[in-house]
C-alpha cells in the first residue's frame, strides 16, 4: 500500500499552492508489527515538511502584504533577498526574508535607502513562543540535558543543548518576574476568568550538598526546579 499526503495552501487573494508533504508505502503479503502505522521516525520528518511548508507560505503572504504602500496602495520595491534560520517547535526552518524599502511617498529625510524586513517584530529573537515555553516548561521539570534529550526524542527540532534549555527557562522566568512587577505597580484591575491559558510557574530551590571525605575537594550547590 502506498499513500501519498498533500497540504493545499489557499492564499488570502484566492491562489491555491499543493505541497507533496511525503509518502508512505507498507508491504500487505508478510507485514511486520513494527511496520503497523505510522513510526516515529515518519512522523518526526513528516512534521518537519509541514512545518516548512506552512511558514514559508506565511513568510511569503506577510512580506506579500508589507510590500503594499498604506499611503499609496503601491507595491513597494525590494532591496536585497536573505534567508533566516526560525527555530518552531516542529522544526528549524529556513525562509526567505528579503529586506523592503520604504515607499518613494515617504519622506525619509536625509536618508536615500531606508529599508525594514518584515521578521524582525514579528519573530525578533528567531524563535517561537511555544517552542521556548516548552523548554522553560521541560527545563523545570527535568535536568537540562534531560529535558534535551526528551524533545530529540519526540520531536523534530533540532536538537537543543542543555545551555539553551538553561538560558530559555532564565528567559522565562525573567519575563514572568517581570510582568509580576509591573502587576504590582499598576492599578488592581479585575481579570476575566480564562481557560485557555493555564500559565506558567517557575520555582527555583537551592541545597547544599558536602562532599565525600576524601573523594571531592570541592562541596557542591544543586538547584532544583519545578513548575
Amino acid at each position: 500500500m502506498r499513500w501519498s499526503i498533500r497540504l493545499e495552501a489557499k492564499t488570502g487573494w484566492g491562489e491555491v499552492q499543493t505541497f507533496e508533504i511525503g509518502r508512505l508505502e507498507r508491504r500487505v503479503v508478510g507485514l511486520a508489527t513494527h511496520e503497523i502505522g505510522l513510526m516515529l521516525d515518519e512522523a518526526k520528518s513528516i512534521l518537519a515538511e509541514l512545518q516548512r511548508r506552512i511558514v514559508q507560505t506565511q513568510i511569503d503572504e506577510k512580506v506579500m502584504c508589507e510590500r503594499v504602500c498604506t499611503d499609496c496602495l503601491s507595491v513597494r520595491a525590494i532591496r536585497d533577498r536573505r534567508t533566516r534560520v526560525l527555530q518552531t517547535t516542529f522544526g528549524t526552518v529556513r525562509v526567505a526574508a528579503p529586506r523592503i524599502k520604504l515607499c518613494t511617498c515617504v519622506d525619509k529625510g536625509p536618508f536615500h535607502d531606508v529599508s525594514f524586513s518584515p521578521l524582525s517584530d514579528l519573530l525578533p529573537d528567531r524563535c517561537t513562543p511555544e517552542l521556548r515555553r516548552l523548554q522553560a516548561d521541560l527545563g523545570a521539570r527535568h535536568s537540562f540535558r534531560e529535558a534535551a534529550r526528551l524533545m530529540t526524542t519526540f520531536l523534530p527540532c533540532s536538537p537543543p543543548s542543555h545551555a539553551s534549555v538553561r538560558n530559555r527557562l532564565h528567559w522565562v522566568a525573567e519575563e514572568l518576574h517581570d510582568k509580576e512587577t509591573n502587576a504590582a505597580v499598576a492599578p488592581s484591575v479585575p481579570d476575566s476568568p480564562s481557560t485557555s491559558d493555564p500559565g506558567i510557574v517557575v520555582v527555583m530551590d537551592g541545597a547544599h550538598v558536602r562532599a565525600v571525605p576524601g573523594y571531592q575537594t570541592r562541596h557542591q550547590r544543586w538547584r532544583t526546579r519545578a513548575a
